[in-house]
């Protein structure tokens, strides 16, 4: 709202569907989603000791939208399709 001066949510969501943004907790899901699947494919030692709980942390994000999604880009791609089909 800061950025386009404005207290309307319906304009802030016009003007995201315009220029492409998503909402910030839509944002932050996909780069968690994204660093869980570098971190995941580290061989580290040390990261091996929480691979258990980060698969289980992209299991929780990637049920949320559907069982097909698989990978963080899936996800994003789900997240704008859902996003921008909803607000249009």
């Amino acid at each position: 709202m800061k950025l386009f001066r404005t207290g309307s949510p319906i304009t802030v969501n016009e003007c995201q569907v315009n220029f492409g943004f998503l909402p910030v907790k839509y944002q932050v899901l996909i780069r968690t989603a994204k660093f869980l699947q570098r971190f995941a494919a580290l061989e580290n030692g040390l990261c091996a000791l929480f691979a258990s709980d980060e698969h289980r942390q992209l299991d929780d994000m990637f049920t949320q939208f559907g069982k097909c999604i698989h990978t963080a880009c899936q996800l994003r791609n789900t997240v704008c399709c859902q996003f921008f089909d909803r607000v249009i």
